[in-house]
């Protein structure tokens, strides 16, 4: 028997974001000693695994658009096979628990080479005085998700991120007041995405796409999917796909594609008419209206480099629906799979 989304404990996460958000646009985060620290440095790594990866990426063009020299990286990367660091460097690290391994161990090279860093955590975070180097910004986001499927963590480290982003060039990244409202309408269209789910959950393998500040929207929207419910699902930058992927495209398949006003809007449209001449049916997550044949999901117009922070929304709605349909634990991580539970404690993440 199918469940309802209701009935897990990432849907009061998710409809809690608005909430969140807006307590931590006025938060008291020592926002200004992150910004006077990334605004300074010569070079600045923004490092994340899983979500945070995610987080990291959309955090590295919020800081571009604030002028800061910014890439993202995985801590795994960061970790195993690191850049050289020089004194002028700093660090953005997100990491939601404080416990991964990776997200952990990146903290110890950075002071090593003496790089100072900014951490976005959780409220609840493992991480202790013992973890972090003297002099490490640490700024708190919320208590750890009631689900395994995490949503309001990564929304409110995004905002904070941005924060720091418009604290180093005020307005570079667009309004951040908006973005509360912003979530709040893209909730509201819950009815839509539920519909879309009934709609794709009897069809072949989701397809995710984003292009410039959408692509982290669309990886996260295949991890959300994945862990919620289990289903065929991958991710691509809009380009991406049409370099070689594009041969492993059928009419079953199903595109989510994330999109707004910006140089790589037609491009997007490009793509979208491409896999809609092979019969794939396409959700068009924007605030712009939609390409001729594809459902459109509408979402609130936000300045591109906030935009991973609204899009979200419809991907996590999108992947709970979809748990619910195919009468999964959403919330567990697969951990009622014996045989999965067991591989995941002997791999350690």
């Amino acid at each position: 028997m199918a469940r309802s989304i209701g009935d897990y404990r990432l849907y009061g996460a998710i409809t809690r974001q608005p909430d969140e958000l807006r307590r931590l646009l006025t938060a008291d985060e020592p926002v200004a000693e992150a910004a006077a620290r990334i605004g300074a440095a010569g070079r600045v790594f923004t490092i994340g695994i899983g979500t945070s990866t995610n987080a990291a990426t959309a955090a590295a063009t919020m800081l571009r658009a604030a002028g800061v020299d910014a890439r993202a990286w995985s801590s795994h990367d960061f970790v195993s096979y690191p850049p050289t660091l020089r004194t002028d460097d700093a660090a953005l690290v997100f990491t939601h628990s404080g416990r991964k391994r990776f997200s952990r161990g990146v903290l110890a090279p950075l002071a090593a080479a003496g790089v100072g860093a900014v951490v976005i955590t959780g409220t609840e975070t493992a991480l202790t005085d013992d973890d972090l180097a003297a002099g490490t910004v640490v700024l708190k986001t919320v208590p750890r998700d009631p689900s395994a499927m995490f949503t309001v963590s990564h929304t409110t480290a995004m905002l904070l991120a941005a924060r720091i982003a418009d604290a180093v060039r005020p307005g570079s990244v667009g309004e951040l007041a908006a973005l509360p409202e912003a979530v709040a309408g893209a909730l509201a269209h819950e009815p839509e995405i539920e519909a879309l789910a009934q709609a794709w959950v009897t069809r072949g393998a989701i397809v995710a796409l984003g292009a410039g500040p959408h692509e982290p929207s669309a990886h996260e929207a295949h991890i959300k999917i994945a862990e919620a419910s289990r289903r065929a699902v991958r991710s691509y930058a809009v380009e991406q796909l049409v370099h070689g992927p594009q041969v492993q495209v059928t009419a079953d398949e199903s595109f989510l594609v994330f999109a707004g006003e910006g140089p790589a809007l037609a491009r997007t449209r490009e793509v979208v008419a491409f896999v809609r001449a092979l019969g794939c049916e396409v959700a068009w997550a924007s605030a712009l209206e939609a390409p001729e044949g594809a459902r459109w999901l509408h979402v609130p117009a936000i300045a591109e480099p906030l935009a991973p922070i609204v899009e979200a929304v419809p991907a996590q709605l999108l992947a709970g629906h979809l748990a619910a349909l195919a009468d999964v634990d959403a919330d567990n991580f697969r951990s009622d799979d014996e045989a999965h539970r067991a591989a995941v404690t002997a791999l350690g993440l």
